[in-house]
């Protein structure tokens, strides 16, 4: 298996539980609306004809199910956190200033791979006369594991090699007796 295989696994999880979730999510949120609506029609007195007699019947349970039914849903749709894997490195500096198009987009481009790095520490230029003295006007900045890895914009393909190549140095080396 590639790094680039790996990492893709590692930012898409198993596709195939995934979709069985969202389906059955979806279609659970689906029965909880149509479920919504008739129960308004029934309440705003609009009259619900060739209903059963159980539906007039057992009108206290109605949101119930109602609610149960959109609770489910979420919590299928939603994703869980255990599912996320580590962060690659350890510590993900972003050197910013206000008012800065190119540093929005940079972090745009970040937050993409937000499940693969650290939690971004954003960092204001302007706030910090040093600071100001060290980088100028190239911003944005990243700074991962303490090197700075992209100054004035952050690409995405060059973001996805670093990740690779983390990925590969995480792996334990291949046996060479075959």
């Amino acid at each position: 298996m590639s790094s680039g295989e790996v990492c893709q696994l590692v930012e898409h999880g198993d596709e195939s539980t995934d979709r069985a979730r969202g389906l059955l999510g979806t279609l659970l949120m689906l029965a909880a609306s149509v479920l919504a609506v008739l129960i308004f029609c029934d309440r705003t007195g609009d009259g619900l004809p060739g209903m059963p007699t159980i539906w007039h019947t057992s009108r206290g349970i109605h949101f119930a199910l109602c609610v149960a039914l959109f609770v489910m849903a979420a919590l299928l749709l939603k994703t869980a956190p255990a599912n996320l894997p580590t962060p690659l490195f350890a510590t993900l500096r972003f050197y910013t200033r206000r008012n800065c198009p190119l540093c929005d987009h940079a972090l745009e481009v970040l937050e993409h791979f937000q499940n693969v790095l650290p939690e971004i520490e954003l960092i204001d230029i302007d706030e910090d006369p040093e600071l100001q003295q060290r980088f100028g006007d190239s911003v944005p900045v990243v700074e991962l594991d303490g090197q700075v890895r992209f100054r004035g914009a952050v690409q995405p393909e060059l973001l996805q090699r670093l990740i690779d190549a983390a990925v590969q140095r995480q792996q334990p080396p291949a046996a060479d007796g075959q």
